[in-house]
């Protein structure tokens, strides 16, 4: 069975990016782990450039609505490990993009699903090849990087990504991905499960 590359070694996988801060006079200095929503169409075969754009979108405005901006920190919890990774994106948010987007639970998942993905590619030993049918319980069938192009069925592992816009009550990321691992079905590839969280921002993720 494919092994899930996991924890801090694949945090340091990540590209890294510079925050400058003055305190007192005093410039300091921060580096951060980063990842481009504008990367979606790369190294992610099952991304087209128009289903990336519009996942972007998505996610922009999901951030967006709870006030953040390209370059926010969002805490990963992977393996027992904790890192703040930086989000970044081109692009404004307009009206016209919040009302192509105005449907919260669909903007909601399908920004998470930009988040999942790119996570997903750069912290594991897996990318997404092809979207799962509707009844599978799973969004993505991944492939191990780096690609096999002469293999028919290219399936290592699944994925099953969720979103919450605001953790609420009992609608927790810690809850959602206890009960989207309750809800997969029984099958010989191993699955991830990413929740994302927009108002913190956080997310989980958890094999099964």
């Amino acid at each position: 069975m494919p092994r899930v590359v996991c924890g801090q070694q694949c945090l340091n996988r990540l590209p890294l990016t510079t925050t400058l801060a003055m305190e007192k006079g005093v410039v300091s200095i921060s580096q951060t782990q980063a990842i481009d929503l504008n990367s979606l169409v790369t190294g992610i075969p099952a991304m087209t450039s128009a289903y990336a754009g519009y996942f972007k979108e998505a996610c922009m405005v999901c951030f967006d609505s709870q006030g953040h901006p390209s370059g926010v920190r969002l805490s990963v919890d992977w393996g027992g490990n904790n890192e703040d990774v930086t989000v970044h994106w081109l692009g404004t948010v307009d009206d016209q993009m919040r009302a192509a987007h105005n449907e919260t639970t669909r903007a909601t998942d399908s920004g998470a699903c930009a988040i999942a993905l790119l996570l997903v590619r750069e912290l594991t030993d897996y990318t997404a090849v092809r979207q799962a049918s509707i009844g599978t319980t799973i969004d993505y069938f991944l492939a191990e990087q780096p690609l096999d192009d002469t293999l028919l069925f290219n399936h290592a592992a699944r994925l099953e990504a969720s979103g919450i816009r605001e953790e609420k009550g009992s609608n927790t990321v810690s809850a959602r991905a206890k009960r989207k691992l309750s809800r997969l079905k029984d099958d010989s590839l191993p699955a991830l499960v990413v929740i994302v969280e927009f108002a913190s921002p956080k997310s989980k993720m958890v094999q099964s």
